[in-house]
């Protein structure tokens, strides 16, 4: 009895010892990080942009980091009749967080706003000497989500892609993590 009773304090001082050991790094090999990728989205306008995508420096949240990213198309031509002008522009903003699967893969999600912008003239004139036509402006957002994935070699080379709703196509991205 005396001997059961030994082992059971035995085993009650050890595993209070054992707790205030402080324990190993949950991420040994962990370096914060930037990336930054340009991207191409083929929407009704192709665009193409770039993403910042830190990852966090806190040590405690390593797999965590967020991304802030922008496209913009070329201006396309509206038919309108002559002499007016006009043309049309889409921008996309994209916003949110990555989470990190492995040291190299990780998935992302956020939220997207995707403007069309119409700039038009009216075909009417000041008169006044080197008068110019008046451009109005017609502006319309939609906002929406993303998710993706993202993989980044050892030697630093990401390569991602995901979904958009807002512009309802995919996003393509390559790149260069430091």
């Amino acid at each position: 009895m005396t001997k059961y009773l030994f082992m059971l304090v035995l085993l009650a001082t050890s595993s209070q010892a054992f707790a205030n050991i402080p324990t190993e790094d949950p991420n040994p090999g962990f370096k914060p990080k930037i990336g930054l990728t340009a991207d191409y989205v083929p929407a009704a306008i192709d665009m193409y942009g770039i993403t910042l995508s830190p990852y966090h420096y806190d040590r405690d949240y390593a797999q965590w980091g967020y991304y802030i990213g922008y496209a913009k198309s070329s201006k396309d031509d509206m038919d309108v009749t002559e002499p007016a002008e006009g043309y049309t522009q889409d921008t996309l903003w994209r916003f949110g967080l990555s989470y990190s699967l492995t040291s190299n893969f990780s998935i992302y999600g956020g939220a997207t706003s995707y403007n069309n912008e119409s700039h038009y003239t009216s075909n009417i004139v000041p008169y006044i000497v080197d008068g110019e036509p008046v451009w109005e402006e017609e502006k319309e957002t939609t906002w929406g989500g993303e998710i993706g994935v993202r993989y980044m070699m050892d030697f630093g080379l990401m390569l991602s892609t995901g979904y958009n709703s807002a512009t309802e196509t995919a996003v393509f991205s390559i790149g260069w993590a430091m």
